[in-house]
């Protein structure tokens, strides 16, 4: 049976930078499948380019008619032997719930594939933020948690934290880690579907909202932009919007640079590096996520950032 492993968790939690550490460390061949949120995949981009095939899923969550597409791709897997592993990187928005049914529900699936391990990173700076109904199943039908960016919270945080996961999911393994660096294997082994209690899922996501109220604003232009500007563009959104931008990715082509600037953003929280590797792509492209969000207003932001402003 191949293996799958599923690698899930909320906006900005750390995902990408975990995928990184997967690909680098691991010696097996990995089929990795990735899901965004928005009309141009941005994770697809950001991990690390290896001797790996890699998938990518149409636009949104892995649900509904994404659930129907993950079925027939697991279908024209079932006969391949290219690969050892299956690594499903989720959007962030995602219930991990429809992926356990295609592989769970279907006789012919079931006896090909084997859900090894739902690897879960939560990001211990945010969890005072409101908690939707897909990141309580995110935490929920985890059997690993990364409590990812732990050197960012004081003691008091980093336990309301932990009690927090311990009220959705008293039996998982929590590990505590910076940019997903922590003491456990990469490749777990330890997903067991009878250990979800369904009725106290219910209980527990009852009254809470679902991710329908956050949309994904995606914006792209041609034209080179100025870093100085692109910075200051940033910032006067997250400083306008406070706690109703959830996520900003960010692939930017800067004036007099070969290489991509590469800008993320969570919550008030905003980081910019410089890719190894050269773009190939002329556009720079911006996914916001959040509430609220005035999409015109957004564009005349960015068009400000152009050169020839």
């Amino acid at each position: 049976m191949i293996p799958v492993q599923l690698v899930t968790g909320f906006l900005g939690a750390g995902k990408t930078t975990y995928m990184n550490r997967l690909l680098e460390a691991t010696d097996e061949r990995l089929l990795v499948i990735v899901n965004e949120l928005g009309s141009v995949n941005i994770d697809e981009q950001l991990i690390v380019k290896m001797d790996q095939e890699q998938i990518e899923l149409s636009n949104g969550c892995i649900c509904c008619s994404i659930q129907s597409d993950l079925s027939k791709t697991f279908y024209q897997l079932a006969s391949k032997d290219t690969f050892d592993r299956i690594v499903i990187e989720t959007t962030g928005v995602a219930d991990p719930a429809p992926i356990i049914q295609t592989i769970y529900y279907d006789d012919y699936l079931r006896t090909r594939f084997k859900l090894t391990a739902i690897l879960t990173v939560v990001d211990a700076s945010q969890m005072d933020r409101e908690l939707f109904i897909e990141g309580i199943h995110q935490i929920a039908y985890a059997d690993v948690i990364l409590m990812n960016k732990v050197d960012l919270v004081d003691d008091v945080t980093l336990e309301q934290a932990h009690e927090r996961i311990k009220a959705l999911n008293p039996t998982v393994r929590v590990i505590e880690t910076v940019q997903t660096v922590g003491d456990y294997d990469l490749t777990e082994n330890t997903f067991q579907l009878s250990r979800v209690d369904e009725q106290l899922l219910g209980q527990l996501t009852a009254g809470h909202t679902s991710v329908s109220s956050l949309r994904a604003v995606t914006l792209t232009t041609d034209v080179p932009l100025k870093r100085e500007r692109v910075t200051q563009y940033v910032r006067e959104v997250l400083m306008h919007y406070e706690d109703d931008v959830y996520r900003l990715k960010a692939i930017v082509r800067l004036d007099g640079e070969a290489s991509k600037f590469v800008v993320q953003a969570t919550n008030q929280l905003m980081g910019a590096t410089f890719a190894n590797e050269p773009s190939d792509d002329s556009r720079s492209v911006f996914v916001w996520i959040g509430k609220n969000l005035d999409r015109d207003a957004l564009a005349r932001g960015l068009q400000a950032c152009e050169v020839n402003t």
